[in-house]
């Protein structure tokens, strides 16, 4: 008990003399933060910003622009009206991207036909597209690929299903 006591004495004699000590802080002794503030790097053009249901959104000349994808009808190849337009707005924006992008331009389709059958129509649909941005004024690099039906956004049994695989995409790349 004694020790007990004695120890008790000693650690309150400790806390007393250690305390805690209190200074005022001068003005001149503040070390002011760098002056220097992180940057982020722009993001380079033909960037793919995000997806979304009817095209892919690009960074063009510090834009973030809709690239459209391009449907057709059942079997298939030529351009109706509507998406002939469509291919033209793409191509307006796509004429803008810097020579260096190379430009991807992929003929999807549905289910429906052979394999062999299937890659022929996608290559044809991404030429239809391709020529129409070369009328259109892009002159970078396009490169086409098919993917016949091996590439499905929807996976339905219906009409409105396989009409959504009947489509070209585009993708930019540096």
């Amino acid at each position: 008990m004694k020790k007990l006591g004695l120890y008790s004495v000693l650690v309150s004699a400790l806390l007393f003399t250690t305390g805690c000590s209190e200074k005022n802080a001068d003005v001149n002794d503040v070390v002011a933060p760098s002056e220097s503030v992180a940057t982020e790097a722009p993001i380079q053009d033909g960037t793919l910003l995000e997806r979304a249901g009817n095209g892919n959104y690009y960074m063009i000349n510090g834009q973030k622009v809709l690239i459209e994808h391009v449907y057709f009808d059942f079997d298939k190849y030529n351009l109706t009206s509507s998406n002939k337009e469509k291919a033209v707005n793409n191509a307006s924006k796509l004429s803008q991207v810097s020579s260096d992008t190379t430009i991807k331009v992929f003929g999807n389709t549905d289910e429906w036909g052979s394999d062999e059958y299937n890659y022929a129509l996608g290559l044809k649909r991404a030429n239809a597209v391709k020529d129409v941005l070369v009328s259109n004024g892009v002159s970078t690099n396009i490169t086409m690929v098919s993917l016949g039906e091996s590439n499905p956004v929807c996976t339905e049994k219906t009409k409105e299903c396989w009409a959504e695989n009947r489509r070209v995409e585009h993708e930019l790349e540096k």
